[in-house]
């Protein structure tokens, strides 16, 4: 997408340019704050500062270092970066879809209509999968840093939850309460679609309303993503995709940033590693 420096991306994919803006939408991207290599906007979390930003600093090592050293840090860092590039992309579709409208339909000649657009699934896809990671990555962290020396390893985020051993109290508090808020059905979005069936009641349609004069898309997630078909899908009450994708990407560069933040990490962050 070709953007101007003054671009504003809100809710539903709706791109302002200058200083108007629409009442009423929460702001996902803008071209405003610096844009990293790599992506074509900056994400922005729920104050309005850059999420992307945020996420390139994450387990930043300011120091000579072996490679090998970080793997694990490192690893976490670029889940995160790919939540944030799907979302990147997640936003440039919705804009497309907004701006074929805006062209074929202008203003007073329609109020709702639909698209194709399988490419904002494949982005949701993709997004989930890598987002769904970034738990993984927190596992593989938390055991090096608390468990390390020890036989075996967690087998998954879950087994953190039940078992964390060395594990500071309240980041495991901090983790129990964002695994039930956002990994439970981010998992559960993730596994249906790779294991059952794709988030769709079978087509790909991406609908257009208008909002505050403007289109603006919208592709519902079911509700339900545990019914595991889309049979039984919920897409009445389901959320937003893009919206959903924002929320859980401003959540997940919160959780990695709190851990980084725990002493024992952070001193291995800002000190040489032991020989």
């Amino acid at each position: 997408m070709n953007y101007s420096s003054e671009t504003n991306i809100y809710e539903h994919g709706i791109a302002i340019e200058g200083t108007e803006e629409p009442p009423s939408l929460k702001l996902i991207a803008t071209t405003r704050l610096p844009i990293y290599s790599g992506f074509d906007l900056t994400i922005v979390d729920l104050q309005g500062n850059s999420l992307t930003e945020r996420a390139v600093h994450l387990t930043n090592v300011a120091k000579a270092h072996s490679v090998a050293d970080y793997y694990e840090e490192s690893d976490l860092r670029y889940c995160v970066l790919a939540t944030i590039y799907h979302l990147n992309r997640l936003a440039n579709l919705y804009v497309e879809s907004t701006k074929l409208f805006e062209h074929t339909y202008p203003k007073g000649t329609g109020i709702r209509g639909n698209t194709w657009k399988p490419s904002i699934f494949y982005e949701v896809d993709a997004f989930l999968g890598a987002s769904r990671r970034v738990y993984e990555s927190i596992r593989k962290v938390l055991w090096k840093h608390y468990q390390s020396g020890k036989s075996g390893r967690w087998s998954s985020i879950r087994k953190v939850l039940t078992t964390p051993g060395n594990v500071p109290t309240p980041f495991v508090i901090k983790l129990r309460e964002s695994w039930q808020a956002v990994g439970v059905k981010l998992t559960a979005y993730r596994d249906c679609v790779a294991h059952y069936e794709p988030l769709t009641n079978g087509l790909t349609s991406c609908w257009l309303n208008r909002y505050n004069g403007l289109w603006g898309a919208t592709v519902k997630l079911p509700s339900n993503p545990d019914a595991q078909s889309r049979k039984f899908f919920d897409f009445e009450s389901g959320p937003d995709a893009f919206d959903y994708c924002h929320a859980v990407a401003c959540h997940l560069v919160e959780l990695s940033e709190c851990l980084e933040a725990q002493p024992r990490i952070r001193n291995y962050l800002d000190s040489p590693p032991e020989e």
